[in-house]
């Protein structure tokens, strides 16, 4: 089974296989907090840039699949609100799965590490009260260089880019919708049957949209979906919009 799993493309069903051969190798997931100093351990992580509903999708399969992971969300967004209904529902259920929570926390709105550490405080306790428990792990979105490998917690909290977590042990993120410091499974490959800890890191936007679209693809096809979901919204909530929306439906299928 292990053989000919170089996976290059990305959906849920080759997310599902990549953790059934990950499994194969007998291998635990672990969390932030946990002992990753013996054995053979996957970090697994989940940045959610676009859709905790999407986030959702994947905290299911592993639940089905008896992993655990850390799903990291967004408070200073306009790609989604934590605070709706919807939202607020998919980050709680994820917990009762059995994964853990922690701040996705862009550091690129704030210009000094004064105001990085203040502000990252006030974005934990917002998101602690929205999940009714305590952050004990922050993952930056979209890091400088200067935050790769900084040594020293953010907001009195360890971060996943200290280098206990990014340059000590083995890294591997799909970022950009493409496997990036080599694949999980060829790093796994390569390890003897000694410890070892990859810390691997996802995005449930490249995982849950169609295989067969490019990353730039995959990302409108997203958008779309969510511009026709604000636009029935709209239509249920304004009349007018709702005529409108009727009578343009109306002119395309006349064409």
């Amino acid at each position: 089974m292990r053989k000919g799993h170089n996976i290059h493309k990305f959906s849920i069903s080759k997310y599902k296989l990549l953790l059934k051969t990950l499994k194969g190798y007998d291998v635990k997931f672990k969390k932030y907090n946990d002992n990753l100093n013996s054995g053979k351990n996957i970090l697994l992580r989940h940045d959610v840039d676009f859709c905790p509903l999407r986030a959702l999708e994947i905290a299911k399969l592993e639940k089905e699949l008896k992993v655990t992971s850390t799903y990291f969300f967004l408070i200073n967004t306009n790609f989604y609100n934590i605070h709706s209904l919807e939202n607020t529902k998919a980050v709680l259920e994820i917990l009762k799965l059995g994964h853990e929570v922690g701040l996705h926390f862009d550091a690129s709105l704030f210009s000094s590490n004064k105001s990085l550490n203040s502000e990252c405080k006030k974005e934990i306790k917002v998101l602690e009260k929205v999940i009714g428990r305590k952050i004990y792990i922050v993952s930056f979105h979209r890091p400088a260089k200067n935050l790769l490998s900084y040594e020293k917690k953010i907001a009195n909290i360890e971060h996943t880019y200290m280098p206990k977590y990014f340059k000590k042990i083995d890294y591997c993120s799909d970022s950009q919708g493409e496997w990036r410091y080599n694949t999980p499974l060829s790093i796994i490959k390569k390890k003897t049957p000694d410890d070892f800890t990859l810390h691997l890191l996802t995005h449930p936007i490249w995982w849950t949209t169609p295989e067969q679209l490019t990353a730039a693809e995959k990302v409108d096809f997203h958008l779309k979906r969510k511009n026709y979901i604000y636009a029935e919204l709209a239509a249920y909530n304004c009349k007018p919009y709702s005529v409108y929306l009727g009578n343009l439906q109306n002119s395309k299928a006349k064409l």
